[in-house]
């Protein structure tokens, strides 16, 4: 219940009271002078303050008058107690910020229906309060989110921007390098876009987007392509930060984003509760082979940049989007398997059909990795 101060220099009253408050279980602070009761006001900072006007020392006027200047106090709810029938008295006291008044003699129920009357009040002020301070939390903390998303993508941006080479070669063609791709897209992803509104499936894609191009980067890829549903990240060797073949570090990256999924059903989950939806799942793809780098102009911040093309990304991404196997399946070609014997567990090894290629591509699908 409620801590409230009792200032009353007549002890039959000040017993009354006492009494009547503590019955309805509150906790009750007597005192018989004004200057006494200020100095546990400050102290004790009561939830209610019922003053007698007439006192010793400092008045029930003064009191309150000290009481409403305090900033850290001034909403205290205030209860004046008076025996003179004087109207200016009372309205002196209700000019000077009295909550209520009460005079005596008064009936036991008058003073129990004026403090709950009061107590209710702060409670809804309280309340009031604490709701307009959340949604200050709330507006504060979208708009950190949203400045941190712009903080932390210019960072990126501005890092592969300094790693992708080539970005400066004026008039030359695009060159053409030896390296491994990984190619990662979301499964059933026709589902997902006839299932969620464009705005919902814009948030999911962004979020799949920033899991991959995180990882990819990671793992050290020199370029990268973000497809619609996916992205298409380079490795080559050497790379200036990790002695590791690019084909590990391919696998590696693969095994991350494999990792991620269970963070991105999550995300959805919190999203879009109750509703329906098909079970988020990625595939992914490795390969390796001659790919072209080519520039675009002003992709990311006014930034030129260097993107993967050619019949091996072509490739890759064909085997990403027809490979077979449940789950998030890895699914890696001959040429790269060889690369890296030892290192991983091939589970399934088959010829796979491609609608773009005459001849089958031969393919395997990793589930558990050794490294």
């Amino acid at each position: 219940m409620a801590l409230i101060l009792v200032a009353e220099d007549d002890p039959g009253t000040l017993k009354l009271l006492s009494v009547v408050l503590q019955h309805q279980g509150h906790d009750v602070v007597e005192t018989t002078t004004g200057t006494q009761a200020w100095d546990l006001i400050q102290r004790l900072r009561p939830d209610l303050v019922v003053s007698d006007i007439n006192m010793p020392g400092m008045t029930g006027f003064d009191l309150l008058g000290q009481v409403r200047d305090d900033i850290d106090l001034a909403l205290t709810p205030f209860i004046l107690l008076t025996s003179l029938q004087e109207r200016r008295d009372m309205r002196q006291g209700m000019r000077m910020g009295a909550d209520d008044y009460l005079t005596k003699p008064f009936q036991s129920r008058e003073l129990i229906d004026a403090v709950n009357a009061q107590l209710g009040k702060q409670a809804l002020r309280a309340a009031s309060q604490e709701m307009q301070f959340h949604a200050r939390l709330h507006d504060a903390l979208e708009a950190q989110a949203r400045d941190l998303g712009d903080d932390y993508e210019d960072k990126l941006a501005l890092a592969l921007s300094q790693q992708w080479p080539g970005t400066h070669d004026e008039g030359r063609g695009a060159p053409e390098v030896q390296g491994v791709l990984l190619c990662a897209g979301i499964l059933a992803h026709d589902q997902w876009a006839a299932t969620l509104p464009p705005p919902a499936l814009a948030h999911l894609l962004k979020r799949f987007h920033e899991s991959c191009g995180d990882t990819a980067h990671l793992f050290g890829a020199s370029h990268m392509q973000f497809t619609g549903d996916g992205i298409v990240a380079l490795y080559q060797d050497p790379s200036p930060t990790l002695a590791t073949s690019p084909a590990l570090r391919a696998i590696k990256a693969a095994l991350g984003l494999q990792k991620s999924v269970a963070a991105l059903r999550a995300f959805i989950a919190r999203q879009h509760p109750g509703l329906a939806l098909p079970t988020f799942d990625i595939g992914m793809a490795v390969h390796c082979g001659p790919v072209g780098l080519m520039r675009l102009e002003g992709l990311i911040g006014g930034a030129a940049q260097t993107v993967p093309v050619g019949q091996t990304v072509v490739d890759t991404l064909a085997i990403q989007r027809h490979a077979v196997g449940g789950g998030t399946p890895i699914t890696v070609t001959v040429p790269v398997l060889r690369s890296i014997t030892g290192a991983v567990v091939a589970a399934q090894r088959y010829l796979l059909a491609l609608p773009h290629r005459e001849q089958p591509i031969d393919v395997c699908r990793i589930e558990a990795l050794t490294l």
